[in-house]
């Protein structure tokens, strides 16, 4: 088990998108959230960002990653650890 020190939250609602908070260092999903993470970084130099699906990420598991913006789009809210 991993212990993750965090100093600051904000929850993220359905239908809501939130540019990344100051020093986000991951995110946390809560039960049946849809929506995207979009990463800090370029994809493969084209000028795109990565995106994961919250979709596949475990509930009540936090998420380690350098975010840049979280959109919820359809039930459950995420938190935005920094």
């Amino acid at each position: 088990m991993t212990n993750y020190r965090t100093f600051k939250t904000l929850l993220v609602q359905s239908g809501s998108t939130i540019t990344s908070l100051e020093n986000a260092w991951g995110v946390l999903p809560v039960n049946g959230v849809t929506g995207t993470i979009t990463l800090e970084g370029q994809s493969n130099n084209t000028g795109s960002y990565t995106t994961i699906s919250l979709a596949h990420l475990t509930s009540g598991q936090p998420f380690p990653c350098y975010v840049r913006n979280v959109s919820v789009t359809n039930g459950g809210s995420v938190y935005l650890l920094a």
